[in-house]
């Protein structure tokens, strides 16, 4: 069989969520197929481990001048006139011109759920690709329980058309680390104090993961609480609204406390991780949440919202808040931050709940899905 998978996210140098996602999907999915053949399309040269795949997967780059519509027009193209026995596109945005067995992945609809945390222009994208999949998809995956039943109550779509698959994490990468030498270089790296606790923060700065509820969090938290020397670590780049962040700190006098590192490299996240008092995880609205099995798997503890799929991945391995409750957010810091014993405790559950995801497994169970499509 010929199954094509649009690589695009899994190509691009800083990765987020939907990037890894594609990316370790495709280095899985060549360790246990050797049977099938890939195509995998990209508007650039593929890198990275990509570039040395088995001689089953083959890279097929697909020019596209304009940078900006690639996989709904250039890859369009490509599926009109030499399309796959069956198309996997691990993202709710589709080829216009897809094939009649196309396998799907829309992540979360917060675009739907949560309208005002989007730009404009943003949703009219996200809702027009949504459409797509929905009406031309012959599965679609999801990446929690949560973003199912999302999609079921907000678009009508036939439970039976969606399956649920668990995302991964990099187990060789995100390991604790005690060296004390490689901390004080990373810490150094992003001007972190290496004598302060921190709770760190990763994710896009930007209101749909609550970071300004976060900074005025935190705020509150050093008013008030005894062990206020701690600092605030973001590690992440700027989002939508990312103006109101900086309004934030500025009013509340945080520029010495809060600490901007911009995007970091996957490799220095585990010793940021590691050193940290606690990981801390506002958003309002998550499909899954990836750096949360990164911070179990660095027996980080967790402090992380009460809302969407976080309960469900989480599963007790985390210390919860009401996200919309800034003086509840400031209360949880200041708990984790006095008690050495929850902490453990904390660690604890992580490291039994993170056995639960794999991407190997997310591999395996993605294959017999798309299998069953090519079957049907």
């Amino acid at each position: 069989m010929n199954i094509g998978i649009d690589a695009s996210r899994a190509n691009r140098a800083a990765k987020t969520g939907t990037e890894w996602y594609s990316y370790n999907l495709i280095l899985e999915l060549a360790k246990i197929d050797s049977r099938n053949r890939y195509f995998l399309y990209s508007p650039d040269k593929l890198g990275g481990e990509m570039s040395s795949l088995p001689d089953n997967f083959r890279e097929k780059t697909l020019s596209w001048p304009p940078r900006y519509l690639w996989t709904m027009v250039r890859l369009s193209w490509e599926m009109k006139w030499r399309s796959p026995d069956v198309l996997f596109v691990p993202a709710h945005i589709i080829p216009l011109v897809s094939p009649a067995r196309t396998v799907t992945t829309i992540m979360d609809i917060g675009f739907v759920s949560k309208p005002e945390l989007y730009p404009q222009k943003e949703l009219k994208y996200h809702n027009f690709g949504l459409r797509q999949a929905i009406q031309k998809a012959s599965r679609i995956l999801t990446i929690s329980n949560f973003s199912k039943e999302e999609m079921v109550k907000q678009c009508d779509i036939d439970p039976e058309r969606i399956q649920v698959i668990y995302l991964g994490f990099d187990a060789g990468i995100f390991q604790p680390t005690r060296d004390r030498a490689k901390i004080k270089t990373a810490l150094r790296k992003y001007k972190i104090p290496t004598a302060t606790p921190y709770f760190l923060y990763i994710g896009r700065l930007e209101e749909k993961k609550n970071t300004p509820g976060l900074i005025k969090a935190f705020a509150k938290f050093k008013k008030e609480n005894l062990a206020g020397q701690c600092k605030l670590v973001l590690a992440g780049s700027p989002g939508h609204n990312y103006e109101k962040v900086r309004e934030l700190i500025i009013q509340n006098k945080l520029a010495e406390e809060v600490i901007e590192t911009g995007w970091v490299a996957e490799e220095d996240l585990p010793v940021l991780l590691s050193a940290s008092l606690a990981f801390i995880f506002p958003s309002f609205y998550e499909g899954f949440g990836l750096p949360l099995l990164e911070a179990m798997s660095c027996w980080t503890p967790i402090l992380a919202a009460r809302a969407a799929s976080i309960p469900e991945v989480t599963k007790g391995a985390a210390l919860l808040f009401d996200p919309y409750d800034v003086p509840d957010m400031a209360k949880k810091m200041e708990t984790i931050a006095n008690n050495e014993t929850l902490r453990i405790d904390l660690v604890q559950r992580g490291n039994k709940r993170v056995k639960d995801f794999s991407w190997g497994k997310c591999a395996r169970e993605t294959l017999q899905a798309i299998e069953k499509v090519a079957g049907d």
